[in-house]
């Protein structure tokens, strides 16, 4: 009775979730549900154009305020907002989620300089010499119980301020954030430690979200000059207006495929699924707008890979369930031993995959980030939606009298043998697989070398990758992003030009590859023919790149530093360092066939590129660790020599693959068909490297496990 009643909250609380979480009704409005920020890609955002003061200055101090604004806007969140360079002296920032251009300058901070000056006004040392700074109390007489900002100097700041102190005993030393002033404490002796702090007196003394609110300023870093607002505007989505709607329909759309395919194979353990499913995706809404997520493209493919493994969870639970079902267990023992045996598999997976999600987070910038939250947040929601609450749902049912084994997608056990899934032979055909991947790869490789040896560059970077020109344009009458657009790929050749409106001003910003003085004029005639503009509403510069080099190496280290960590993990969980290696083999190889799919079929190389990429590494991960789950469970009870251990293994995970890959691929391929341009983009290599995912974890893990451990093989005794 309990279950019974348990099974019908579970429903109720689907559908009221569902309600609450698509339209933001009732109570649950004041906590900000179905107020999800999107990015600037789904619904624009703010644009800000920052000038440097004074004399132009160098390349490599553009490049470091660039980076300072970047940490600045990940601090405060902003992990989706971009940075870039424009012409000599001007960096813009684009914020999404933000409706309030002024306001979005608040939320940046300041882009200040602190100095530490002398009575005659001379600046002795500047922010850019501190290396920590961060909000305390002071212990010291008489100020103790002040809060203060504690600094640490550089080594050279170290220096700097112990001559400051020096020349300076028995005067203040006065300290400003730009002209501000802040404080001006008394010298009293010389300070050689690199050791001070940064009271309030000047300004009554601080509170405590004062002082954390200057030190996060300071420890951003401090710039060489000072940065002036020329012009903040509201803008448009990146991907067109229709881009959010088309969206959202193909995601309606995909889900309900899924929802279909499962009731299809699993019949009442799919209906259980499919609750659960839609309860995951309510909890997962709700939590993306109370935690102010701003969702983008790598933010959806975080969200897609978790969803993929909601649903590959309860996929490994029914085939365990139909296993032991086959087998003549009675329907309430088949769920204990079923849940019980996939357990480890689910547990291993998520963790695995929340292992990188962290990594990617910790040392990630930008849309890393975005993807890492998502996809860390899906996962510990899909781990309690498919471990609970289906448990809860197929007990439920199985009180409610629903107890045929063909209602779970099993053959009546009087008609079938013992069920004996088709046998592969992985091991055996090892060198062919091996084979086909080195052709992708090569295939791939010579793609880049031809295409860099006609001048196309290994790579269609995307301006995102590469820079180029920006041009921004007052049109004085209403258009579309794909008039704009049309314009820019006649005249131009380019594919994928960014378009993004200004709201409200008949304006239009456009970013394309650096073109020659002709063809720049050529568009501008053009547009001007089309629109009746003189050449007094157009004005345009050089960009650099807004995925910068710090962002690519940061991309890097996180990949590198999250297979350290699986690495790690898969060693110490199955005991066995060659399945870690394995993995992480595994793991490259589909990475590296994902980047030669890009190559292949030049599609652009920008933000979404990231995405994709850690979407196949995630999956990869996931669908590798199901196979060594069931060779670790094999090799505990039973004999086999390593190439039948292998072979039955990957056998006996083969349908959960299959049917995990397609629902998935069902979800996206819908996104595929009814997207923009630039969501096909995006969506075609994460298909192409989820059909590789699938190869690589079928027929290529257990063979590199088998590669590793063969000279470590012991024969058992006949």
């Amino acid at each position: 009775m309990k279950n019974k009643v348990a099974f019908l909250l579970v429903c109720a609380a689907t559908v009221a979730m569902g309600i609450v979480a698509f339209f933001g009704i009732g109570p649950y409005q004041m906590l900000g549900v179905g107020n999800i920020r999107l990015g600037l890609d789904l619904q624009g955002g703010v644009t800000i154009l920052y000038e440097a003061d004074g004399p132009t200055p160098s390349i490599e101090d553009m490049n470091a305020a660039n980076s300072l604004l970047r940490r600045r806007l990940d601090q405060r969140g902003y992990t989706e907002a971009t940075t870039g360079r424009e012409g000599t002296r001007q960096l813009r920032v684009n914020i999404p989620g933000v409706s309030d251009p002024e306001r979005a300058v608040e939320e940046i901070g300041r882009t200040a300089q602190l100095t530490f000056r002398d009575s005659d006004g001379n600046v002795l040392l500047t922010g850019a010499d501190v290396s920590r700074a961060q909000s305390g109390v002071d212990t010291g007489s008489p100020g103790a119980g002040q809060i203060v900002v504690n600094l640490e100097f550089t080594s050279q700041g170290t220096r700097l301020f112990e001559e400051a102190t020096r020349n300076n005993i028995g005067r203040p030393l006065y300290i400003f954030m730009d002209d501000e002033f802040i404080s001006a404490p008394i010298v009293n002796n010389v300070i050689p430690d690199g050791r001070a702090f940064i009271s309030g007196g000047g300004l009554g003394g601080f509170t405590r979200p004062e002082a954390d609110e200057l030190a996060n300023t300071i420890q951003s870093g401090s710039l060489p000059f000072r940065l002036t607002v020329v012009s903040m505007n509201s803008i448009g989505a990146q991907l067109g207006a229709d881009a959010l709607e088309s969206s959202i329909v193909a995601g309606i759309i995909g889900i309900i495929l899924v929802i279909i395919s499962l009731f299809v194979v699993y019949r009442v353990s799919g209906l259980a699924a499919n609750i659960a499913l839609l309860l995951y995706a309510g909890i997962m809404l709700v939590i993306i707008s109370l935690f102010q997520v701003t969702l983008t493209l790598p933010g959806i493919a975080g969200i897609i890979l978790s969803v993929g493994m909601a649903v590959d969870a309860n996929v490994i639970i029914f085939e365990r369930l139909r296993e032991e079902i086959s087998t003549g267990r009675t329907m309430r023992s088949a769920l204990g031993t079923g849940y019980k045996r996939a357990f480890p598999a689910i547990v291993d997976c998520n963790i695995t995959t929340l292992i990188a999600a962290g990594a990617l987070f910790w040392q990630g910038t930008g849309p890393i980030q975005g993807f890492a939250l998502t996809l860390g947040l899906g996962i510990i929601i899909s781990m309690f939606t498919s471990l609970v609450i289906t448990k809860l749902l197929l007990t439920g049912l199985l009180e409610m009298g629903l107890r045929n084994p063909k209602w779970y997608g099993v053959p009546d056990p009087e008609k079938a043998d013992k069920f004996e899934p088709f046998q592969l032979r992985v091991v055996e055909n090892r060198n062919r697989f091996f084979l086909l991947s080195a052709l992708v790869l090569l295939l791939g490789i010579g793609a880049s070398v031809f295409n860099f040896a006609n001048g196309n560059g290994f790579f269609n970077l995307d301006v995102e990758f590469a820079g180029g020109t920006s041009f921004q344009i007052d049109i004085g009458q209403p258009f579309t992003n794909e008039e704009i657009a049309d314009i820019v790929r006649e005249v131009t050749g380019q594919p994928t030009p960014q378009i993004q409106p200004i709201l409200n001003e008949n304006r239009v910003m456009i970013r394309i590859h650096s073109i020659e003085a002709e063809m720049r004029t050529e568009l501008i005639d053009v547009i001007s023919q089309r629109y009746g503009l003189t050449a007094q509403a157009f004005t345009y510069s050089d960009v650099s790149p807004t995925v910068s080099a710090d962002m690519q190496r940061a991309a890097v280290w996180a990949v590198a530093i999250a297979c350290l960590a699986m690495l790690v993990y898969i060693t110490f969980r199955f005991k066995d360092a060659r399945m870690g290696a394995s993995t992480v083999i595994t793991l490259l190889h589909d990475a590296f066939v994902t980047i030669a799919v890009f190559a292949i079929l030049r599609i652009p190389l920008s933000y979404s590129f990231i995405a994709v990429l850690l979407t196949v590494i995630g999956y990869t991960i996931n669908a590798t660790i199901v196979i060594f789950d069931r060779i670790r469970e094999n090799k505990a009870i039973t004999r086999m020599n390593l190439t039948e251990l292998i072979n039955v293994s990957v056998s006996q995970s083969l349908r959960r693959s299959i049917i995990t890959s397609t629902t998935t691929l069902m979800a996206i391929f819908s996104m595929f068909i009814l997207g923009v341009p630039s969501i096909r983009d995006f969506t075609l290599p994460i298909m192409i490297g989820l059909v590789f995912g699938t190869y690589s974890s079928v027929f290529l893990s257990g063979s590199v496990w088998y590669m590793l451990s063969r000279g470590k093989e012991k024969r058992p005794a006949r």
